[in-house]
């Protein structure tokens, strides 16, 4: 093969780069096939004109990057490459285009002025300075923590810091022991998933319910048994003839329809459980915030036979973006744990962890809840006073003692998306139900997701004012 590359001595790029790119081009044209061998060094610095460090430079890069192979006292040869990789990266191939359809804007929703988004929380009260400074006293306290990997279930500090919040303020029966800290609702239903389901094959959901975690719990091969809702919650004698025996639940502000189990029916729910060897998933997903009332104490609190899964999270009172939660095993799931799941250590990020363990440590995570508490319900105060003068009587409010978020209850002739899209154009966005049901059940009338956490103050009442616009002129 006559291999006499042209370089430019004058050129921009250095002779190196230019005989490196010349015998690159021509292993991946397949003009150099697989195996070929390579002049020497001295025999390519004869062909190119050039001296045999520049060659030599060209050969080593070549080599790091895979297109040549290097043999001791053989030489340098072409490596296998495939024609298509140099086409890809350079354009010359077609390269597949993304479907329209698969296209998603980033922060799409976040881009209204007045976003209704029952997730989003209130970022104006978020106590920085002094997360900071816990963040920048765990580096200074636990430097060692960057050697090791931490405990598996999460740090022991932080698990005895909630464990005392979770007694006090939630009555929970716990200890530090039954806590495992995660990275959200669907990784812990995931994992709870992998315990209990040669067991439970069943799993029963409220209908409506939170959807992702019904999506959970089809991954992993549920048969799902809706349980329709009661205006106390979900329907316990729909529950007893499901045959199932896992049920997750959302007692203390029920998701999306915001009604709060009453003392009675947790009690049937825990019989239910008992009698018929059961399990309870209790997500427990902003129960600190109540507003007619103290805070409804946890399921899990009332179970005298280790029956409740609680799960709770950071994310409603302090940030979402931590994507930290926290569950509470009962005995029997925790000596299952204990013997075979350990292969799962804590994936939240110790620093993470220490700071979060300092920020309770100091107080001020249960003054933070204080002050957003306050906070949230002068926000709700404002947004039913907001309903009550732009909406028309026909508009009804569903699910307002509790929570983040309220439904509308709709009377038109509108369908849900067209609701939802006459408020965009009027720059709000709120948000639908209808993804939340499993059942074919749904309300004669559309429901719609109004949440209030991120909203500013000065915002809600005119949000509400073009939402009526937008519905009703």
């Amino acid at each position: 093969m006559n291999m006499a590359p042209v370089l430019h001595v004058s050129g921009d790029q250095p002779l190196y780069q230019q005989l490196y790119a010349y015998i690159k081009g021509e292993i991946v044209s397949g003009h150099i096939p697989a195996g070929f061998r390579l002049p020497s060094i001295r025999q390519m610095a004869v062909l190119a004109g050039v001296g045999k460090i520049t060659v030599e430079a060209a050969y080593q890069q070549l080599v790091a990057e895979g297109y040549l192979i290097s043999r001791e006292r053989s030489g340098y040869f072409a490596a296998d490459i495939e024609k298509w990789v140099e086409a890809e990266a350079t354009g010359t191939a077609p390269i597949m285009p993304m479907p329209k359809e698969l296209k998603k804007n980033k922060g799409e929703h976040l881009s209204y002025r007045y976003n209704f988004h029952g997730s989003v929380v209130d970022t104006e009260h978020f106590p920085y300075a002094l997360w900071r400074s816990c963040i920048q006293e765990a580096l200074q306290r636990y430097p060692e923590d960057f050697a090791f990997y931490g405990d598996d279930q999460g740090e022991w500090e932080l698990r005895l810091e909630l464990a005392r919040y979770l007694r006090r303020a939630r009555t929970l029966i716990c200890e530090p022991e039954q806590i495992i800290i995660g990275t959200g609702l669907q990784q812990a239903l995931s994992f709870l998933s992998l315990m209990t389901r040669d067991t439970h094959p069943v799993a029963a959901v409220e209908d409506p319910g939170y959807a992702d975690a019904r999506v959970v719990f089809q991954h992993h091969g549920f048969t799902l048994a809706p349980i329709p809702l009661e205006e106390d919650g979900l329907s316990i004698e729909a529950l007893e003839k499901s045959g199932a025996r896992i049920v997750y639940v959302t007692p203390a502000h029920q998701y999306p329809h915001g009604m709060v189990m009453p003392a009675s029916k947790r009690l049937r729910l825990l019989q239910w459980a008992k009698q018929t060897g059961g399990l309870i998933i209790e997500n427990d997903y902003d129960g600190e915030f109540r507003y007619n009332a103290k805070p409804t104490p946890s399921l899990q609190g009332m179970d005298q036979a280790g029956t409740v899964v609680y799960i709770g999270n950071f994310s409603k009172a302090f940030s979402p973006a931590l994507r930290m939660d926290y569950m509470v095993l009962p005995p029997m799931l925790l000596r299952r744990y204990l013997e075979e799941f350990q292969a799962y250590p804590s994936p939240v990020p110790r620093l993470q962890q220490r700071a979060m363990q300092l920020f309770m440590e100091k107080g001020y995570w249960e003054k933070h809840v204080r002050k957003m508490r306050t906070l949230y319900q002068r926000k709700h105060q404002l947004l039913l006073q907001a309903i009550h003068t732009h909406m028309p009587p026909s508009v009804v409010v569903l699910g307002h003692s509790a929570g983040l978020h309220i439904l509308l209850e709709v009377d038109t002739t509108l369908t849900e998306a067209e609701l939802i899209g006459a408020a965009a154009e009027r720059e709000v966005r709120v948000y639908p139900t209808s993804r939340n049901w499993l059942s074919s059940q749904a309300p004669p009338r559309p429901r719609i997701i109004v949440g209030f956490g991120g909203m500013k103050e000065a915002d809600i009442e005119e949000g509400i004012r073009r939402l009526a616009l937008a519905w009703f002129s």
